[in-house]
C-alpha cells in the first residue's frame, strides 16, 4: 500500500517506531520463554487446554455458538441462511441462490471477518465473502462473535466475526451418512459423509451437489400480474476432504484439509430490466495444515494454507468478460500459555502474501501482510480481564496498534456483567487501490473505536432453564471509504470521505423445559440498530445524521421448537425493518417457516427424514432493492447413517 496514509515511516518518527517494536518483541520473547520454566506446583493437565480461547472467546465480548447437533437442522443450507435464522447479522441477499453479505452493528459487508479453523477467508480483492457459497455441511461448528475483534483476527473484523470450526475427531470404525432431497423451483441436492478412524489415523470425506432452477414466480408490482424469475439457474458441487494423524493419544496432531468447491450461476434481471444473460462461475482451492501439540502449561500451534480462488463474470449482452483471481499463501504460529494458576498469556505471529489479478488492474498487484497479536488473560475468584493487541504490517506500512480490554464480573451464580473496549480498523481492499479508472492508492485505513456493556441472567429451576442477555454498544468509525464521484470526474472512486457512528442494543431470552416426554424451547431475539452518516456527502447525496444503507434499525426473531421421541418440531418468524437501499427505500418483512424432522435409530444404523416450509406465510418482500424473493415453499429429503 502506497501514499502517506499508511507510510509508517512519515506517520510514525523513528522513536515511536522503536518503542512500538520493542514493546511487541518484548510481549513475545515473555511468551515464548513461559515454555522454559518448570514450576512444577503451577503444571496443569494437558486435557484442560483445549482451545485459544482468547480469541475464539474474548472476555467481555459476546459470541453465539452452534455445535454440530444444532449444524445437523441446516446442513442443507448455506451459511446464509443459518446466519439469517440463528444470528443478530443482518443478511443482504440478492434472491435464492444469489450473492449474500452481510451487516453486524451497523457496519458494511468489508467489516465481517470469516474465519476456517484459525485463518481469514475474506477476499483480499473485494474484502467480503459471498456467504450463499458457504454449504453449512462443511463445518462443524460456528460461532458468530458480535462486535470489533480485529485485535484477533485482523483487517475487517470491525462489526464482528464468523468462526467455522472443522473438529478432529478420531472415530473408531467406520461411519457414514447419505442425504438426498429434492424442493421447489428444481431444488436438488445430494450430500454425503464418511469418516473412518484408527487409533493413530483418521480420514473424513463430505461431498456435495447441488442444483436449483430458482424460477419462482413474483409480481414486479403489486397491480401487475405473476411471472417467472429467469436466467437464475445455481449448480454447486464441492468436497472436504480431511486427514488426521497422531503418533500417540495424548501427543501432537496434524490435520490435512483440502476444500474444493465449484459453482456456476445465472444472475437474474432486476424489476426493472426485461433480462439477463449475465453469468458467473466461482472456482474455489483451499489447502490447510495445521499442528497442534498439547504441553503440560499450554499448547502450541502452527497452521499453513494456500487459498486459491478464481471469479469469473460474463455478460454477453454488456460484451463483458472478466477473470478475477488470487492466491494467498499464508502461515501462522501460535502459542497459549498457562503462566500461574491466575494468569495466562498468548501470541500468535501471521503471515500472509497474496497475488491477485483483474483486467481492471491491468496487471498482476501483489500484497504482504505481518502481524502480531498478543492476549493477557487474569482469572480471579469472581473476575476476569483480558487485554490484547495487535500490531500488523502490509507492503512495509504499519496499521494501526489495536489493543483491547475486556472485563466480567460474576455479581451473583445467577448475574453476570461483561464490558469490552477496542480499537479497530479495516485496510483498503486490493480494488481499493488498484482498479481502474477510480483506485485510490492514497488511502487510509479505516478506524476507530467501540465499547460494548453486557448483562446476563441466568436461572434454573426445576425442569426450566432460563437465560436473559442484554448488550449495548457504541462505535465509531473515521476515515471510512466510500466510492463517491468527486467533483469534475465522470467515474466513482473510493475516498477517506465518511465517518460513521454505530450504536444499539441487543436482546435475547432462551427458555428450555425438559419434560419425560422430550424437551421445549423458545429463543426470543432483538436488535436495535442505530448506524448514522457523521458527515454529509454530495454524490451519493447522503445527510448528516441519515441512517447507513442496507442497515435496519429493528430486528426481531422468534424460535419455538420440541422434541418427541424422534420427531423435532420448529416454529421460526423474523421481522426485519426498512431499510434505505441505494436508490429506493426497502418496505420492512415479516417471514416465517415450519420444519420437522423424524429420525429412526436402530443398532448401527439410523434413518430420518426432513419437510421444512419456508416463507410459510407466503409475504411478497424484497431484501435487496429491485430484487425478488421467492413466496412458499418447501423442501424435503431422507437420509441415511451408519
Amino acid at each position: 500500500m502506497t501514499g502517506d496514509g499508511l507510510d509508517f515511516r512519515k506517520k510514525f518518527p523513528s522513536p515511536v517506531r522503536a518503542r512500538y517494536w520493542a514493546t511487541l518483541c518484548g510481549v513475545a520473547g515473555f511468551v515464548l520463554a513461559a515454555e522454559a520454566q518448570t514450576d512444577s506446583a503451577l503444571l496443569l493437565p494437558p486435557a484442560q487446554v483445549v482451545a485459544a480461547a482468547a480469541r475464539v472467546q474474548p472476555v467481555g465480548a459476546r459470541v453465539e455458538r452452534l455445535d454440530s447437533a444444532q449444524l445437523a437442522w441446516h446442513a442443507v443450507e448455506s451459511a446464509a441462511e443459518v446466519l439469517f435464522r440463528r444470528s443478530g447479522f443482518y443478511i443482504k441477499s440478492y434472491g435464492l441462490g444469489s450473492l449474500a453479505t452481510t451487516s453486524v452493528r451497523g457496519g458494511s459487508g468489508s467489516q465481517t471477518a470469516v474465519v476456517w479453523n484459525g485463518l481469514p477467508l475474506q477476499s483480499p480483492m473485494l474484502g467480503q465473502l459471498d456467504f450463499a457459497l458457504l454449504p453449512a455441511f462443511f463445518t462443524d461448528e460456528m460461532a458468530f462473535q458480535y462486535g470489533g475483534c480485529t485485535a484477533a483476527w485482523g483487517s475487517g473484523a470491525v462489526g464482528g466475526a464468523l468462526l467455522l470450526n472443522n473438529a478432529t475427531r478420531w472415530y473408531p470404525g467406520l461411519h457414514g451418512v447419505l442425504r438426498a432431497g429434492a424442493g421447489s423451483f428444481g431444488w436438488q441436492q445430494l450430500s454425503a459423509a464418511l469418516r473412518y478412524g484408527r487409533a493413530r489415523w483418521a480420514t473424513a470425506t463430505r461431498l456435495l451437489a447441488d442444483d436449483a432452477q430458482n424460477d419462482f414466480p413474483f409480481r414486479p408490482a403489486p397491480t401487475l400480474p405473476f411471472q417467472r424469475q429467469s436466467n437464475a439457474r445455481l449448480r454447486q458441487q464441492g468436497f472436504l476432504q480431511e486427514l488426521f494423524f497422531r503418533p500417540r493419544p495424548e501427543g501432537a496432531t496434524l490435520a490435512l484439509r483440502l476444500w474444493r468447491q465449484y459453482t456456476h450461476r445465472q444472475i437474474p434481471p432486476t424489476l426493472t430490466q426485461r433480462f439477463s444473460f449475465a453469468q458467473q462461475t466461482d472456482d474455489v482451492w483451499r489447502a490447510m495444515a495445521h499442528w497442534r501439540k498439547p504441553t503440560a502449561r499450554g499448547l502450541w500451534e502452527a497452521r499453513a494454507a494456500y487459498f486459491d480462488e478464481l471469479n469469473h463474470y460474463r455478460d454477453s449482452l454488456l460484451r463483458q468478460d472478466a477473470r478475477n483471481r488470487f492466491r494467498t499463501l499464508m502461515g501462522e504460529l501460535e502459542t497459549s500459555h498457562h503462566l500461574s494458576r491466575r494468569l495466562s498469556a498468548q501470541a500468535a505471529l501471521t503471515y500472509a502474501l497474496t497475488r491477485a489479478y483483474a483486467p481492471a488492474y491491468g496487471t498482476e498487484v501483489q500484497q504482504q501482510r505481518l502481524a502480531l497479536f498478543s492476549a493477557w488473560t487474569w482469572l480471579a475468584k469472581r473476575w476476569k480481564a483480558q487485554a490484547d493487541a495487535r500490531v500488523e504490517q502490509i507492503d512495509h506500512r504499519l496499521a494501526p496498534l489495536t489493543p483491547g480490554l475486556g472485563v466480567e464480573w460474576q455479581i451473583s451464580p445467577s448475574w453476570l456483567i461483561s464490558t469490552r473496549l477496542a480499537r479497530h480498523y479495516r485496510a483498503p481492499t486490493l480494488n481499493d487501490r488498484y482498479w481502474r479508472p477510480g483506485g485510490n492508492p492514497d488511502l487510509r485505513p479505516e478506524n476507530g473505536w467501540s465499547q460494548e456493556l453486557g448483562l446476563t441472567y441466568q436461572y434454573p429451576h426445576n425442569a426450566w432453564q432460563w437465560r436473559f442477555g442484554l448488550t449495548a454498544y457504541q462505535r465509531r468509525i473515521r476515515d471510512w471509504i466510500l466510492w463517491a464521484r468527486q467533483t469534475g470526474q465522470l467515474f466513482f472512486s473510493p475516498q477517506n470521505i465518511a465517518e460513521v457512528w454505530s450504536r444499539g442494543l441487543e436482546g435475547r431470552l432462551h427458555a428450555a423445559y425438559n419434560a419425560s416426554w422430550g424437551q421445549a424451547q423458545l429463543t426470543l431475539g432483538y436488535d436495535y440498530t442505530r448506524s448514522t452518516n457523521e458527515r454529509p456527502i454530495a454524490s451519493p447525496r447522503i445527510e448528516a445524521g441519515s441512517q447507513l444503507f442496507y442497515v435496519p434499525l429493528h430486528q426481531a426473531f422468534a424460535e419455538l421448537s420440541a422434541q418427541w421421541r424422534g420427531f423435532q418440531f420448529v416454529l421460526f418468524h423474523r421481522y426485519t425493518d426498512r431499510v434505505v437501499g441505494l436508490n429506493e427505500p426497502v418496505p420492512a418483512f415479516r417471514v416465517g417457516s415450519l420444519r420437522i424432522q423424524y429420525n429412526w435409530r436402530k443398532n448401527a444404523w439410523s434413518i430420518g427424514a426432513y419437510a421444512h416450509l419456508e416463507n410459510a406465510w407466503n409475504a411478497e418482500y424484497l431484501v435487496v432493492e429491485r430484487r425478488p424473493m421467492p413466496g412458499r415453499h418447501y423442501r424435503a429429503g431422507v437420509q441415511l447413517g451408519f
